[in-house]
């Protein structure tokens, strides 16, 4: 075989060597990102990583103290927590000077919003399946933002779901009376 430049400036190879010129690309340009063949892949020795990502520094954080958050909802007076005497207020009023104290904020407990979950299954067996099914769905919704403490979402699933059951029991009742008109009016007049 003729010699070539490779073999004419590095001398000969041997036969397990790779060759270190680069490779060319189709279009003809070497390819300069590798020269030779890449290295093989292996992945990192578990064992060696606290060498490669070093802990980090456990120091303590340390925050400069603010003024405390303002709470979202005041808190219950201290007359509805215990079953006593009823006091007109916890502090007492100004005397005289012109600094006032706060009053307690008297909180209005409402009830429980009722979740009509046994109206919902009766009006769908039994009058309309359709609006019945979606009053179920909202007297279930009406159980879960209860259990999760969310009156107002609470109040209104079950003002939804109060408003299908009435319209179902009232379609229920409308289909019925019509078809009991029909029927007689079908058997008895010619």
């Amino acid at each position: 075989a003729p010699p070539t430049l490779a073999d004419a400036a590095g001398g000969s190879q041997a036969a397990g060597e790779a060759r270190l010129e680069p490779k060319l690309t189709p279009g003809g340009v070497p390819n300069i990102g590798f020269v030779g063949e890449p290295p093989p892949y292996a992945p990192a020795d578990p064992k060696a990583v606290h060498l490669l990502y070093p802990p980090f520094p456990q120091v303590p954080v340390l925050f400069q103290p603010g003024p405390s958050p303002q709470a979202l909802y005041p808190p219950p007076a201290a007359s509805s927590l215990y079953s006593g005497p009823p006091q007109l207020s916890l502090f007492s009023a100004p005397s005289g000077g012109g600094s006032t104290f706060p009053f307690p904020v008297v909180m209005e407990h409402r009830p429980r919003p009722k979740d009509y979950m046994m109206e919902s299954v009766l009006v769908t067996l039994f009058c309309c399946l359709l609006t019945g099914l979606i009053a179920i769905v909202y007297s279930h919704e009406t159980r879960a933002a209860l259990s999760r403490g969310d009156l107002a979402q609470a109040e209104e699933a079950s003002r939804k779901a109060r408003s299908l059951v009435l319209f179902s029991l009232l379609f229920g009742v409308f289909v019925s009376t019509s078809w009991v008109i029909y029927v007689v009016v079908a058997l008895y007049l010619p």
